[in-house]
């Protein structure tokens, strides 16, 4: 808050030159400014905070006091013809806006004049002689604002009969403009437009009132400011802020520009502020030559592939479609982006008389959007850095795949959706049917970004020619107020400054290169139990997308499989690989342990076993034995035995349930189990069994 004061000492009488006293006039402002590099140039913008008080103070000198009532001047009632209206609450202001808010006056309308009643310093009066001219505008609407413009030549004898806060703004002419303001459907408007004009258009001494179709800057300034006060007072309950910028017309203009200086670092390049005052350079910049980019973003699992796949079905004939995707998803491979921009470059020409060339880019899920957008724009070939266009910016969203858990969503989830960085978000999945989660996350995205549109595609299926026009778009990402959105987030995004949003917590890629196709059961297996050995708060070890390219064993063909653990979504799609392909698998997660991973894969393959040990009496159970013993509890008995039914029996009186010759029955088992044994280790030794590993 800035102050600044003008102080007169000892002002001098008119009359001997004796001091009267000392005056003071004081503003206490705020102001804004947006310097350009290189430039003297700068865009300000000042908000006076008492520009609501009065910087005048009138009062009568001539005898007129406050209660003195508006009545026909002192020349003859013929002179001043008939009283056609006297109406309260009629504006009255002149075309300083310095001196505004405008003050209420009671009007009184003559035949050949005005009379004018203030509650502050009296009534003055003005002839039709004394007016140059009479202007009317109303906006040819009878729910603007009417107002009634009056051109006064300022000579001496005007200048001691108009108050002096009317005349203050003097044009080189020496002509004065006083404007009284009628508001819609109030009595003195239907009086001005059905009593007054057509008196006026008779034998009036008041000149020709001529109806203008437009106002001057100056002007326009006024009536908006007037327009104003009617709005606000027809909307019922107002906000203090709406109040206060009734009688402060630059606030929302001022705020807007305190806006755009206070998100800024220093001094701005030229292309930044002309997005901040609605340029878009870059749509002045396009032409047929221009490749088109459509960036499709979201967290991995997401569809954001298929969606991909759906986009590059439609306009086949006229469109030669480029898809760039890598493996990652936790950073952007700039070099290997490029190279892809530079073979769509080279492309083009082979092309471009029989097709056009779109590109579309699956951005990685947990990389801040202008990282991607940053990498388009900085490609090493100057000449290809303007060839590429980004036209839309689409963000994929599956509900179930959306929170870590409770109500924290994935990293980057709500950095991608802030404003000015994307146009679209789809809804992937729950949209067949009512789903509290996919309205919990509509109501959080709109709580971020009031403008995008949100669209459903079920399995990233869109079905909408609307949809497919919002997200095929060659030109939505740089409207106007998408490129200032933009600058008053990151005003240097291009230069990587200030750096991307964090991901928190953080994800990392683990790749993997391995040798050997996957047992496909327990390949599916070990995926699908990914879920269960999730932790809490940190998530430390815990993989939330799997992605690779592999054969199954038993069979020849390649596929790509892609399993996301939270939705439990997998994707398993055979696909042509040239002959020098790698198996891969991507793991992303939280805090992975290659050796863990390697320990994962290492159980979706056929492993070397581990050697039998020989088994000896301890090792057997009871169980065992008992089976043992029942097996053969009716071979033949030794001699001195019986059976007497229900016990074995010795001659000698011993007697027992158990068979005499159950150690002997013991032993054969164990040899027999040892000679098995043995052979099956001799067989482990002999067969040879590979690693997954180089």
């Amino acid at each position: 808050m800035k102050y600044i004061s003008l102080t007169l000492l000892d002002v001098p009488a008119p009359d001997d030159g004796s001091s009267i006293g000392s005056m003071m006039f004081a503003e206490t402002f705020l102001d804004s400014s947006i310097s350009i590099a290189g430039s003297s140039e700068t865009s300000s913008e000042v908000f006076i905070a008492t520009s609501c008080i009065p910087r005048y103070q009138l009062w009568s000198m001539n005898g007129f006091f406050r209660n003195q009532k508006t009545s026909c001047p002192s020349l003859s009632s013929a002179q001043w013809g008939e009283k056609l209206m006297t109406q309260g609450d009629i504006y009255m202001t002149g075309t300083w806006t310095a001196l505004l808010p405008a003050e209420k006056v009671v009007l009184t309308l003559w035949e050949h004049g005005f009379s004018v009643q203030s509650g502050d310093y009296g009534a003055f009066t003005l002839h039709g002689s004394d007016i140059s001219s009479v202007s009317l505008y109303d906006g040819d609407s009878m729910t603007q604002v009417t107002v009634l413009i009056l051109e006064v030549t300022m000579t001496s004898v005007m200048c001691d009969a108009i108050p002096p806060h009317l005349y203050a703004d003097v044009d080189e002419r020496g002509v004065s403009r006083i404007l009284f303001a009628f508001n819609p459907h109030t009595k003195a408007h239907t009086q001005l437009y059905g009593n007054v004009l057509p008196a006026w258009k008779t034998d009036s001494q008041v000149p020709e009132v001529i109806r203008l179709k437009n106002l001057d800057p100056q002007l326009q300034e006024i009536h908006t400011y007037l327009q104003s006060l009617v709005d606000s007072s027809m909307h019922g309950a107002l906000t203090s802020l709406k109040k206060l910028s009734n009688s402060m017309p630059n606030l929302y203009r001022f705020l807007d520009h305190l806006t755009e200086s206070c998100g800024l670092h220093g001094p701005v390049t030229t292309d930044v502020y002309n997005s901040l005052q609605g340029i878009s350079l870059t749509q002045k910049k396009m032409n047929d030559d221009k490749i088109t980019v459509t960036v499709i973003t979201g967290a991995p699992g997401s569809d954001k592939e298929a969606l991909a796949n759906i986009l590059t079905t439609y306009n086949k004939h006229v469109l030669n479609w480029l898809v760039y995707r890598q493996v990652e998803e936790c950073q952007v491979n700039t070099a290997d982006l490029h190279q892809f921009l530079t073979n769509a470059a080279h492309s083009q020409s082979q092309w471009l008389l029989s097709k056009s060339i779109r590109i579309i880019i699956i951005a990685p899920g947990f990389c801040d959007t202008p990282e991607i957008l940053r990498a388009i724009c900085s490609h090493p070939d100057h000449k290809l850095r303007t060839l590429f266009v980004v036209g839309s910016v689409t963000l994929c969203i599956d509900p179930s795949n959306a929170f870590l858990e409770h109500k924290m969503s994935l990293p980057m989830l709500t950095a991608q959706c802030a404003q000015g960085w994307v146009n679209n978000i789809v809804f992937t999945s729950q949209t067949l049917a009512p789903s509290s989660v996919l309205e919990e996350l509509q109501t959080l995205i709109r709580s971020i970004n009031s403008d995008v549109a949100l669209l459903k595609a079920e399995k990233g299926l869109v079905t909408r020619s609307t949809d497919l026009d919002l997200i095929m778009s060659e030109k939505s990402f740089h409207e106007p107020e998408m490129e200032r959105a933009r600058v008053l987030l990151k005003p240097s995004w291009r230069e990587g400054y200030p750096h991307a949003w964090p991901c928190h917590p953080e994800m990392k890629d683990v790749i993997l290169h391995f040798v050997l196709p996957l047992e496909k059961h327990l390949t599916l297996i070990k995926l699908t139990n990914l879920k269960k050995t999730m932790k809490s708060y940190p998530f430390k070890g815990n993989i939330y997308h799997v992605h690779g390219r592999l054969k199954f064993n038993g069979s020849g063909t390649w596929f790509e499989i892609e399993f996301t653990p939270l939705s439990g979504k997998l994707v398993l799609n055979d696909e042509a690989v040239e002959k020098s392909s790698e198996f891969f698998m991507c793991f992303t997660g939280v805090g992975l342990n290659v050796e863990e991973l390697k320990l994962l894969l290492n159980g979706c393959i056929k492993q070397k076993p581990d050697k039998k040990k020989f088994i000896t009496r301890e090792d057997l159970t009871p169980q065992e034995i008992d089976k043992i013993h029942k097996s053969h509890h009716l071979d033949g008995l030794p001699e001195g035995w019986y059976y007497n039914g229900s016990q074995f029996v010795s001659m000698d009186g011993e007697r027992s349930y158990k068979h005499p010759n159950l150690e002997k029955f013991i032993q054969d088992y164990i040899d027999k189990k040892n000679l098995d044994i043995s052979k099956y280790n001799s067989r482990v030794e002999s067969e040879t069994y590979l690693t997954l590993w180089h």
